[in-house]
């Protein structure tokens, strides 16, 4: 009888493990998939950064050439749109990040005031939006209609953001900060000195969605810069190039060249968001997964 028992269990075992191993197989599978179809479409655009027309290109070059990297790094309403770009990217990151967690800190607190109807407001905010005139006329009366401030002030406060720093300030143990009021230490020295480093990763994960979010919004500027071309970010002056008729841009060579050049552009503003990924790549897991388990 015992003998059947331990047999049984070795069968099961050996079923167990086969299954497993099938399970993880498909998983492989799926997930190269998921790579190829997500990486293919770089390489693309990447080839084509590198080719000169002519031909159709899949992945690898075609008459390789620079001339579309040299007309990119020598056009200078390029260059300005990518500093609008990195100046918002970073000062929207930066405010709107202690913002969000100025505003988490305080709805962590189970004794603040109005907490659940507060909370209740910001869901209501993330899940229906006013729409486009109501923000454009908000936009209007502040008076900074055509400015790069319309750029960063309209987003500053993303409200899942907030609630992933909420979530993960909660599961702080209340005793540091108890301990660091007890040493004379007021909220807002308590926040920033004790729970902010703690909250490190929670606090690079959101930085990373936000500045994403700032770096690729071209939205903003198609609605609140009708007369401010000056002060366009990068995807704003992608997305013009791209819709700009060719008898436009005169050289026929460059009209012949545009949609390699469109590539190179492309390709040339994504390199800050890869540059700063690896950095925070680190933090990402911890601070999402931590973030999301309480709510």
């Amino acid at each position: 009888m015992e003998h059947l028992k331990g047999k049984q269990l070795k069968e099961t075992r050996r079923n167990k493990i086969r299954d497993s191993r099938a399970f993880h197989a498909v998983n492989y599978v799926l997930l190269a998939l998921i790579i190829l179809i997500c990486i293919l479409p770089f390489f693309n655009v990447l080839a084509k950064s590198l080719s000169t027309y002519g031909e159709t290109v899949g992945i690898w070059p075609v008459d390789f050439t620079w001339f579309n990297y040299e007309y990119v790094f020598t056009t200078w309403p390029y260059f300005r749109a990518f500093f609008v770009s990195v100046g918002v990217t970073v000062g929207g990151t930066v405010l709107s990040v202690a913002i969000m967690f100025a505003a988490a800190y305080a709805l962590s607190k189970p004794d603040l005031p109005f907490r659940k109807g507060l909370m209740v407001f910001f869901i209501i905010v993330m899940l229906f939006s006013g729409g486009i005139v109501p923000n454009f006329f908000v936009v209007r009366m502040l008076g900074i209609l055509n400015t790069p401030f319309a750029l960063v002030l309209p987003s500053l406060v993303q409200v899942y953001n907030m609630i992933l720093l909420k979530s993960y300030l909660e599961g702080v143990p209340k005793e540091i900060e108890e301990s660091a009021v007890i040493d004379g230490a007021g909220n807002l020295q308590a926040m920033v000195y004790i729970l902010l480093p703690i909250a490190v990763p929670s606090v690079a994960s959101v930085a990373l969605f936000t500045a994403v979010t700032y770096w690729n919004n071209y939205f903003s500027a198609l609605i609140y810069l009708p007369n401010a071309s000056q002060w366009w970010p990068l995807a704003m002056y992608i997305l013009n190039y791209i819709n700009t008729m060719p008898d436009v841009l005169g050289d026929q060579t460059l009209l012949l060249q545009k949609t390699y050049i469109e590539a190179a552009m492309i390709i040339v503003s994504i390199i800050p968001v890869l540059a700063v990924y690896p950095f925070v790549a680190k933090y990402f897991v911890k601070g999402v997964t931590v973030g999301s388990v309480k709510g």
